[in-house]
């Protein structure tokens, strides 16, 4: 019984040790004389349910600045309209950004383990993502949503052979790796996007990573994803989550409707923007016979006049839903914008991704 308990003991040790806050030091060199600003964020906090978002001034080519971590980080640099991912901070390093604006991080070791191991190891996979991301964006481009059924299932054919691959992929190298928290972050980057999880078995790929690990709470929150993830599968109920504050609205709406449609959005996503005409027009049709559209908006704070005025801009007629920080929206995996989920009358999940043409023509049955 007492090897029991101090082995229970010890082990909450770890996870304690393994959740403490580490202040990281980065100095930056910027030879962009252009960019005077930059924005760091990152997780902060080990559950990875908040983000800190930190701005720095460039003077005379230099910053300096501090954030606290947890654990090795996947931080976003930002500046204008540009963001680079894949940077990663454990330890005190240098962000140098080049002439060109391209930021890279010096002094990393989990920055050294991406650029060095894990990029050429996935060399092959991520060319058959950049033929596919092409691929798609010809098809759009000649086809726009009416796509000949013959051209989409040869898209799927090679999305299927680089979601595989890539599962593959990644149980090979967390055999060779089983510390790489550039590994863990990448299966992070698949469990937020929900539709992609059909490829990959979560449960042997976390069982594959080493002791200490398994015993960090990144795998643990991992966990806790995937199964919020579940929330927003055909034939679930639409979480109540989303209508905290907004209770009123439901109760209104749920009277006079057969078909919802929920609209994930920002203010700043361009083909957000792009599929409002198309959206009212289906609206405009439809509102009358039972159909309703409540827009969930992921704007930031700093973003509140942008996102007023883009509803007036827009002049969205609707109902909406300020999700502050999208913070409600992650904890839900929602990830990719627009995401459109059409629900019945019991706020059960019809589709969990349908398209404007799929949406109208369901309409023009069932109303």
């Amino acid at each position: 019984m007492k090897r029991i308990i101090l082995s229970h003991l010890s082990f909450l040790v770890m996870l304690q040790l393994g959740a403490q806050i580490k202040t990281i030091k980065i100095n930056g060199i910027v030879m962009d004389t252009s960019v005077k600003t930059i924005e760091i964020t990152y997780p902060a906090d080990n559950q990875l349910s908040k983000w800190q978002y930190t701005k720095v001034n460039i003077e005379n080519g230099k910053f300096d600045t501090c954030i606290q971590i947890t654990f090795p980080a996947d931080i976003t640099i930002s500046y204008g309209n540009r963001i680079f991912g894949n940077k990663y901070i454990d330890s005190n390093a240098e962000i140098f950004i080049d002439s060109a604006g391209v930021p890279h991080v010096n002094g990393s070791p989990t920055q050294d383990e991406y650029e060095n191991k894990f990029l050429p190891f996935f060399q092959s996979n991520n060319q058959i993502y950049d033929s596919l991301r092409n691929l798609y964006g010809s098809i759009y481009q000649k086809y726009g949503e009416n796509i000949p059924k013959k051209v989409k299932d040869s898209a799927i054919l090679l999305q299927d052979k680089y979601y595989y691959g890539r599962a593959t992929l990644l149980s090979e190298y967390i055999k060779l790796h089983p510390n790489s928290y550039v590994a863990l972050w990448d299966i992070y980057f698949f469990v937020s996007r929900s539709p992609t999880h059909r490829y990959f078995d979560f449960e042997k790929l976390f069982s594959s990573f080493s002791t200490q690990m398994q015993q960090q709470s990144f795998i643990s929150v991992l966990k806790e994803k995937i199964k919020a993830s579940d929330y927003m599968v055909v034939g679930q109920i639409f979480p109540n989550d989303f209508f905290k504050g907004y209770e009123q609205m439901q109760n209104e709406i749920k009277e006079n409707n057969q078909y919802y449609l929920i609209d994930f959005w920002y203010s700043h996503c361009a083909p957000c923007i792009e599929g409002f005409p198309k959206l009212k027009n289906i609206y405009n049709q439809f509102h009358s016979k039972g159909f309703e559209i409540v827009s969930i908006s992921v704007d930031k704070l700093k973003y509140k006049e942008d996102y007023h005025a883009a509803i007036k801009k827009n002049k969205l007629s609707w109902k909406h839903i300020w999700d502050k920080d999208g913070l409600t929206a992650e904890k839900y995996n929602i990830y990719s914008f627009p995401t459109y989920i059409l629900l019945d009358k019991d706020w059960r999940i019809i589709n969990s991704n349908i398209r404007n043409t799929e949406l109208e023509a369901f309409l023009k049955e069932k109303l």
